[in-house]
């Protein structure tokens, strides 16, 4: 069987990283060829650290040219027995490329982790899209919901973590820390969120001696709160994030935010590190409220959560165990991983069209 995948980013990617590369060791162990073909490299990950303007500028003058690395990949393929597309060839273009595939008799499979179609152009686009393809993976039931408007051919598949690398650190030992340490990892472009809990963690940082750890290509502007900022790395993801004592994940309740799979809370868990999130979309699946984790709404409940946790030891480390064993039954790779590798060979053996 041979598998062909066209992801958005090269493995720094957090997307194309979590639903691609991390099952590539177990397909290929499997016997599946497998092949992938990123549409942005590592430098599209590194152009988020440069200021405004030259991001600008530069994406400009690097997405034409992937583009076209893209139209070489698209001619060069030959035949494949599944072809997955993580969200869309050409972002923002018309599905062109997409039909003259499935007119070829490819067999095309659509993986969605995003509501990407509530974004500019995509509304009209990715309906277009869902109704002519094989089928669509999905990473939760919100987006499930949209894509079976279109096809019956919906698979969810929830964002996993891999729990041999994400696990408890050895050394740590809860009730040592003289300074607690809040975590947070993830892109840019949701600082946003963290609007929603400023004021609950300065009034924390008032009371205890808390650092607000970020992870991610730059820090955040938190005015009165003490950050702790790390650059994200491969590398270094985990061990920065074993170092803290709690994980936060803050979201509005709208369209975009339900659509999210809560990949914050899974990596948080799988280490053991308890969480406090916004029961919004997914996080209200994955954290049982008051068993492996807390949710918040309010600045009052945030900052009562919050101080919950850091004033409470065996509190953290109870929910902290219960939250790594939650992972491990519903949230692990090593338990997805067959389960993708069987829904390939399915689609694989459905006749194209069906």
């Amino acid at each position: 069987m041979k598998l062909l995948y066209f992801t958005k980013t090269s493995e720094e990617g957090p997307s194309s990283r979590y639903r691609v590369y991390q099952y590539l060791p177990y397909l290929k162990s499997t016997g599946i060829e497998v092949c992938v073909r990123p549409l942005f490299g590592a430098m599209y990950i590194k152009l988020h650290n440069l200021p405004w303007p030259a991001a600008i500028i530069f994406k400009a003058v690097y997405t034409p040219v992937r583009f076209m690395k893209r139209c070489m990949d698209l001619v060069s393929m030959g035949h494949v027995d599944v072809l997955v597309i993580e969200g869309q060839l050409f972002p923002y273009l018309p599905p062109i490329f997409e039909r003259i595939l499935v007119w070829a008799k490819q067999k095309i499979v659509i993986e969605l982790d995003d509501a990407i179609y509530l974004t500019t152009f995509h509304g009209r686009k990715m309906p277009r899209l869902m109704s002519t393809c094989a089928g669509v993976i999905v990473g939760n039931d919100t987006i499930a919901e949209y894509a079976r408007a279109y096809t019956k051919n919906v698979y969810v598949i929830p964002t996993v973590v891999d729990t041999k690398r994400f696990h408890p650190s050895a050394s740590s030992r809860p009730g040592e820390e003289r300074i607690l340490r809040i975590g947070w990892i993830g892109l840019p472009y949701n600082f946003a969120y963290l609007q929603l809990i400023r004021e609950a963690l300065r009034r924390v940082q008032d009371v205890l001696q808390m650092r607000f750890r970020v992870i991610s290509s730059h820090s955040p502007d938190l005015p009165g709160v003490n950050v702790e900022f790390r650059r994200w790395s491969l590398d270094t993801e985990v061990e920065n994030l074993q170092d803290c004592q709690l994980g936060v994940m803050p979201l509005s309740d709208d369209r975009w935010a339900r659509g999210k799979c809560g990949l914050k809370l899974l990596q948080y868990m799988a280490m053991g590190i308890p969480a406090i999130a916004s029961p919004v979309g997914v996080n209200k699946e994955i954290i049982k409220h008051g068993k492996n984790g807390f949710w918040a709404t309010s600045e009052e409940e945030w900052f009562a959560r919050l101080m919950q946790l850091c004033q409470d030891t065996s509190l953290r480390a109870g929910m902290g165990q219960a939250a790594r064993q939650t992972i491990l039954e519903k949230y692990s790779l090593d338990t997805w991983a067959p389960r993708v590798g069987t829904l390939y060979r399915e689609l694989a053996a459905k006749p194209v069209g069906v």
